[in-house]
């Protein structure tokens, strides 16, 4: 079958300003010749414009008669030096940011860009708080069933971890349900809250290390401490009224939040572990290469691969700062699939900001 086209060649001739196509999309004037024009043709239309100008003042000498001022002003280079000069046309990418700028403003939680006419309206729905996180993710919450713990006062973190780990028959997504040897209470939310309330206690004294400035903790290093059910009681205690475990270093709840250890920033301020918080001490307090020497082996088994002397301190200190941070990331990988559950890790990868003072001392909402 042969379809005979409906035109031999494309038209490909420009649509006009005020074409029906441009109708919703937004405009700028030209200050040239006081055209609306749509934003995304604003370039090309300014150009044109300067073109026609410097068509007009050169074709000018074949219809009167010029003092030599007038003709020195209606030069081409002259209008272009005008053109350069002018604030106006100083760019077109300058100006087209200039008129976007007027009628855009910045979400300042979400920091896109919207149209100052809806930025309201955005920011009404935008305008998350913590409080609003931690209702949704309880929301996520299965009421229907139960997720059933037993344990003894006298150990309650020993005998709950283990109830936790054999529950197979239910999910922690279920809502939590807590009862205590020889006692006959029913949880009506308080018992619940209370386990919690120890879990997560002892899961920080046990499980993380403390910094000196206290501005949140770091995992303590050894593979078999922490996994998935330690994390996946953080998230229930999020999410079903325990307390929420405001006790990590910040670069700890990026990575938790991102999942890339590329991203990490980290300072001698980050380093927990006491061994290389002490070797840090003593890098910093030799004078010379002597001193430094003393310490290579501690030093390369840092992963440091370069010359060992005062000269290369810094980049000394900073292979043990990467060394004692780095190697823990296993441990932050199997928290982050706890946190799963409730899709709180998906809500901490959109939501960073809100989530922060979930997890990490001393941080306050703003906005």
């Amino acid at each position: 079958m042969y379809i005979v086209p409906l035109q031999e060649q494309i038209d490909t001739t420009p649509l006009p300003p005020d074409a029906k196509e441009f109708e919703k999309m937004p405009k700028a004037q030209c200050t040239m010749c006081s055209q609306m024009v749509p934003l995304q043709c604003l370039p090309m239309h300014i150009k044109s414009c300067e073109m026609k100008q410097v068509d007009l003042c050169t074709s000018s000498d074949d219809s009167m008669e010029k003092t030599p001022q007038e003709d020195n002003s209606s030069s081409v280079d002259t209008l272009k030096e005008e053109l350069e000069k002018s604030p106006e046309f100083e760019s077109c990418d300058s100006y087209i940011n200039e008129v976007w700028t007027e009628k855009t403003a910045e979400c300042p939680l979400c920091k896109d860009i919207f149209n100052s006419d809806v930025i309201e309206i955005h920011a009404a729905h935008c305008g998350l708080r913590s409080g609003e996180i931690l209702n949704w993710i309880s929301s996520k919450v299965d009421q229907t069933n139960t997720f059933p713990i037993c344990v003894s006062r006298s150990d309650i973190f020993k005998r709950g971890m283990q109830q936790w780990q054999r529950q197979k028959k239910t999910s922690p997504k279920c809502r939590l349900k807590v009862t205590f040897f020889g006692e006959a209470g029913v949880d009506s939310g308080a018992l619940s809250k209370e386990f919690l309330t120890e879990m997560i206690s002892v899961i920080e004294t046990r499980l993380f290390i403390s910094g000196v400035d206290k501005r949140g903790e770091n995992p303590v290093y050894c593979l078999n401490s922490l996994d998935r059910n330690y994390s996946e009681i953080m998230a229930v205690s999020l999410a079903q009224g325990g307390p929420p475990p405001v006790f990590l270093r910040e670069w700890c709840f990026q990575y938790l939040c991102s999942g890339d250890h590329d991203s990490i920033r980290v300072s001698t301020s980050d380093v927990t572990d006491l061994e290389f918080s002490l070797l840090i001490d003593k890098v910093n307090s030799c004078h010379s290469t002597d001193d430094m020497s003393e310490l290579t082996d501690e030093i390369v088994g840092c992963g440091y691969t370069g010359k060992v002397s005062v000269d290369m301190k810094s980049n000394i200190i900073r292979a043990i700062v990467l060394h004692s941070t780095m190697r823990v990331v296993p441990m932050l990988e199997q928290l982050r699939k706890g946190l799963q559950l409730y899709d709180l890790q998906k809500v901490m990868g959109m939501h960073p900001d809100l989530c922060l003072p979930l997890f990490v001392p001393g941080e306050k909402e703003t906005g």
